[in-house]
């Protein structure tokens, strides 16, 4: 599990990347601050939370200057265990409902869990997993008893938005090796001008300006979180070799590979 404090500055304006995390707490701990969740626009205060599926399409829309969130990433196997124990409800409601706002008597009880939680995250005993665990299963389980007694009806999507999401999630599947925009808007059954004036429309940005930040965060996460060496992080990504890999993340960033790996950025948080 990867625990850390965010402003998520990388996320404004574009769908937020949370690497092979497969569920995402995200608490805002300072500040305010405006999202889409699956095109619906939510406004985020202090205390807010938010719970991201894998497949959530998140962007950050407008952020406030002192806005900071602490996020927590779960990996599969962690978030199949803290699941055992909830309620198919819960889980149905949380995809429909993302947005959690606690009330004012609860909000020293997440204050306290999130203490706790990065306690048990720096604890490097034995007993670390299991802390974790009860810990986030004790959260959800606290929202088991919040549930409302109806839920409101979904939103509708529209095509449009169907498709730019769909775009989405196929760059999440395929950047590793396809980053030409022709290859995306044909395996969607439409033009690349068609497919840009909706992530235009959606994301605000282009789509090959979505394609190449994945693929510069796909870098990075490589940079930080293994040792392979150059060479190998170009193959697996399919660059045509270690060289063009250099020229175009410090195109994209204005940095070196070694001097990123270096400074170790994004080490403690997302």
């Amino acid at each position: 599990m990867r625990l850390g404090v965010s402003t998520l500055a990388e996320g404004l304006g574009a769908p937020l990347s949370f690497g092979s995390a497969y569920l995402v707490l995200l608490v805002c701990v300072s500040g305010r601050a405006r999202f889409a969740l699956n095109f619906r626009e939510i406004a985020l205060q202090r205390y807010d939370v938010l719970v991201l599926a894998e497949d959530t399409l998140a962007l950050v829309r407008q952020r406030s200057r002192g806005f900071l969130a602490m996020a927590c990433l779960l990996p599969k196997a962690l978030a199949s265990e803290v699941a055992y124990v909830l309620p198919d409800t819960l889980l149905t409601f949380l995809r429909e409902q993302p947005h959690c706002v606690p009330s004012p008597l609860d909000v020293p009880l997440l204050q306290g869990w999130l203490h706790q939680l990065m306690d048990a995250q720096h604890n490097s005993g034995r007993q670390r997993h299991v802390m974790l665990r009860n810990l986030l299963q004790n959260f959800f389980l606290k929202m088991v008893t919040l549930l409302p007694k109806q839920k409101r009806a979904p939103a509708q999507v529209s095509r449009r938005q169907r498709l730019a999401w769909d775009f989405w999630e196929r760059v999440g599947q395929r950047s590793t090796h396809q980053r030409d925009v022709q290859s995306y808007a044909e395996a969607l059954c439409i033009s690349p001008f068609y497919l840009s004036q909706l992530t235009r429309e959606c994301f605000n940005a282009t789509p090959k300006a979505l394609i190449d930040r994945q693929v510069v965060l796909e870098i990075k996460a490589l940079l930080t979180y293994s040792e392979l060496p150059i060479g190998r992080i170009a193959e697996r990504l399919n660059f045509e070799d270690a060289s063009y890999l250099c020229r175009y993340f410090r195109r994209h960033t204005g940095q070196s590979l070694t001097g990123y790996r270096r400074a170790g950025q994004g080490g403690t948080g997302p």
